[in-house]
């Protein structure tokens, strides 16, 4: 995914597990899964 995706909770597509994404980082595999997909459930400030 795009580092530069706002920062919010992103979803795993596969497994369904959260977690935060802080813009301009790297998205990191998902920690249950290994999945590297998400989609953004809450944006954040």
């Amino acid at each position: 995914m795009d580092p530069n995706s706002p920062s919010g909770i992103y979803k795993c597509t596969k497994c369904g597990n959260e977690e935060t994404h802080v813009q301009g980082r790297s998205f990191a595999p998902c920690s249950k899964c290994q999945n590297n997909d998400w989609k953004l459930v809450r944006k954040t400030k």
